[in-house]
C-alpha cells in the first residue's frame, strides 16, 4: 500500500519525479532578490544582529532540495542543494513548501505551525526567532520580494496570492490562522 503525503505536501508521485531533476538555478534568483531587498530595507537585516552570518537550512520536506540561506544583507546568499548534500546550519526549518511560503508571506503564524507540528525547528532557536521576527517586521508581499512596484506590483501580488491559495486548497494545507 502506498504511503499518503501529509497535509500540505505535494503528492508522493510528484515528489519522486522532482527527485530526478537537477537543482534549478533558483538560488541565484533568490540571492539577487534578497540582496535587492537588503538595499531597499537595510533595517530588516540589522535586526538579525549576530545572526546575519548564520547559515539557515530551509527544508521543504516535499521537494528533493533544500535551501541554504545566509541573510547577510547585501552579501546575502541563497543556495539550492540536493537533499543528499544538505549542509549543517546554525538552524534548520523544515515543513511542506506551502507552509514555508506561508511563513514568508504572512499567511501562517510560525508559532501555530510549530505547535501543530507542520513546522519543525532544529538548532539555534534564538537564530530562528531573530529570522522570524525579521520576516514579520518585513511584512513582504511576493512582488516586493521580486523588487516590483506600481501597477505591476499589484498585479503580481494578486496573481501570486491567488495561486498560493489554490495550491494550499489543492494540497489540503493547514488552515490560515
Amino acid at each position: 500500500m502506498s504511503e499518503l503525503p501529509r497535509r500540505g505536501e505535494f503528492p508522493l508521485t510528484l515528489q519522486k519525479a522532482l527527485g530526478f531533476l537537477p537543482a534549478p538555478p533558483l538560488g541565484f534568483v533568490l540571492t539577487k532578490a534578497v540582496r535587492l531587498l537588503a538595499r531597499r530595507r537595510p533595517d530588516l537585516f540589522e535586526r538579525l544582529d549576530q545572526y546575519k552570518r548564520a547559515h539557515f537550512v530551509i527544508d521543504p520536506v516535499d521537494l528533493p532540495h533544500v535551501f541554504k540561506l545566509v541573510p547577510n544583507g547585501v552579501h546575502a546568499s541563497v543556495e539550492l542543494l540536493p537533499r543528499a548534500k544538505a549542509p549543517q546550519g546554525a538552524a534548520s526549518i523544515r515543513g511542506p513548501l506551502v507552509v514555508l511560503l506561508g511563513l514568508v508571506d504572512g499567511t501562517y503564524d510560525g508559532d501555530a505551525m510549530f505547535f501543530s507540528r507542520d513546522l519543525v525547528i532544529e538548532g539555534d532557536t534564538d537564530a530562528v526567532l531573530a529570522l522570524r521576527n525579521t520576516m514579520e517586521e518585513a511584512d513582504l508581499t511576493p512582488a516586493e520580494l521580486m523588487g516590483l512596484s506600481g501597477a505591476l506590483q499589484t498585479y503580481a501580488d494578486k496573481a501570486a496570492n491567488a495561486s498560493l491559495r489554490s495550491l494550499r486548497r489543492l494540497l489540503n494545507a493547514p488552515q490560515a490562522g
